[in-house]
């Protein structure tokens, strides 16, 4: 997260070599009240680093690059009680040391111990201001990483404020803390001006920084800069979660067409395996008028075992089926799905369907079927026997079962009318 030691000594060596004034670029940022205007500063004498001092920096960073960071720690304690605790050492020396140790901290996963050696670098008088704007920037990484939105805030402010062109992630890195601050439309604009920046430098903008939109924009509920955010991603990162987060923000913008045209992106890439997104998928084709592509999915996905083969999903085929006005082919997934659960209202929902299909022999299998099941028989059953027995022609044993039915609860009325019907029809044939 720091600026590395091998790459910071060349600045340590211009120091030994000559101590120049140092005056901070101008700011290209524009104003606001994170990013203060700033006015001009006055040139900077920073002290030189002593070359004693600077070959015990030297052999920090060798351990500090060495992976041996306990060691570089002690070679930093060692060398502030070789120079009287540190009062031997000049302004910019300290600001050095405390620079090491905040990187090394930071190395070694302690960015509170990094970030507290980092103020103290900053702490320093006549720091060069490239050093400050390192050590700003490095601690405001330091401060979004452990949540302390509104000091990275104020940090970013004040390397923004030192630093001319900044690069764009600093924008986004900025956004970030906006955003933990819950400032989301604050933290949009930065985004913006991380898109803009990278542009212009012929850049690539991070895909990062289009989910850290995507969920600036939603949370400040801008459902349109939320799929734009999303169509960039899915456009330009292509992945299943993102073509479904943008099936749903259609779905609340209340677009039926685009929300199942997301959704079905990624099956038809093959990316689309688990059980759950695949009936999901099927339930929105059902629920928007497409029940010949919910029974295609269903039908392909339960033959390649993606959707397990159970009474329930056999039963949404054959509803897929049925409300594509295709019954020969709902009909056999129906009988699969009543004889695999043995259920009875299945079997009566089959016999219904076989009935009104011009199948009565089927009918009054089914509906028999459902009557065997005994206690578990669904109410209605024996009706549909008589219905699909009177379908058949077999008018007496129509009657029969009809006779029966009226004798079960909440079927005597219907077996009523129908014991009326049936008696004139076994009198008028008996006349004829």
């Amino acid at each position: 997260m720091s600026t590395a030691p091998h790459l910071y000594i060349a600045l340590l060596l211009a120091a030994v070599c000559a101590a120049l004034p140092c005056v901070p670029a101008a700011s290209a940022a524009e104003p606001s009240a994170d990013k203060p205007a700033r006015s001009a500063t006055a040139a900077r004498r920073t002290p030189q680093i002593r070359r004693a001092v600077f070959q015990r920096f030297d052999e920090v960073q060798r351990a500090a690059d060495a992976g041996e960071h306990e060691k570089a720690l002690g070679m930093l304690q060692a060398l502030t009680k070789d120079f009287d605790d540190g009062r031997g050492l000049n302004s910019y020396e300290r600001a050095n040391l405390f620079y090491f140790e905040g990187f090394i901290e930071d190395a070694r996963g302690k960015p509170d111990a990094a970030a507290r050696a980092y103020l103290q670098v900053l702490k320093q008088p006549g720091l060069p201001a490239i050093m400050e704007a390192n050590t700003r920037y490095s601690l405001a990484q330091l401060q979004v990483s452990l949540g302390q939105w509104k000091q990275a805030t104020a940090m970013l402010g004040a390397w923004f404020a030192i630093t001319e062109d900044p690069l764009p992630d600093a924008h986004a890195l900025f956004a970030r803390a906006l955003y933990g601050q819950e400032r989301h439309r604050d933290a949009l604009k930065e985004l913006d001006a991380a898109v803009a920046e990278a542009r212009r430098r012929h850049l690539v903008p991070q895909e990062s920084w289009y989910l850290l939109m995507r969920a600036s924009a939603y949370a400040a509920g801008d459902l349109a800069r939320t799929v734009t955010a999303l169509e960039i991603l899915a456009a330009q990162w292509p992945r299943k979660e993102y073509f479904l987060q943008l099936s749903a923000v259609y779905a609340e913008q209340g677009d039926p067409a685009r929300r199942v045209a997301a959704m079905e992106a990624p099956w038809l890439a093959g990316w689309l395996v688990e059980e759950q997104d695949l009936l999901a998928l099927a339930a929105l084709y059902l629920d928007t008028g497409l029940p010949a592509r919910a029974a295609a999915l269903l039908d392909a996905e339960i033959t390649a075992a993606r959707i397990s083969t159970t009474p329930e999903h056999l039963a949404l085929l054959a509803t897929a089926w049925e409300r594509a006005q295709e019954p020969a082919l709902a009909m056999p997934k129906l009988e699969s799905a009543a004889r695999l659960g043995n259920d009875g209202a299945l079997w009566l929902r089959l016999a219904a369907l076989q009935l009104a299909n011009d199948a009565p022999v089927g009918a009054a299998a089914s509906a028999r079927a459902a009557l065997a099941l005994g206690d578990r028989t669904p109410g209605g059953a024996r009706l549909m026997l008589g219905r699909a027995l009177y379908a058949m022609g077999r008018l007496q044993e129509a009657r029969d079962t009809f006779a029966l039915a009226g004798m079960e609860p909440g079927e005597s009325a219907a077996a009523a009318k129908w014991l009326r019907f049936l008696e004139g029809e076994i009198a008028r044939k008996a006349l004829l």
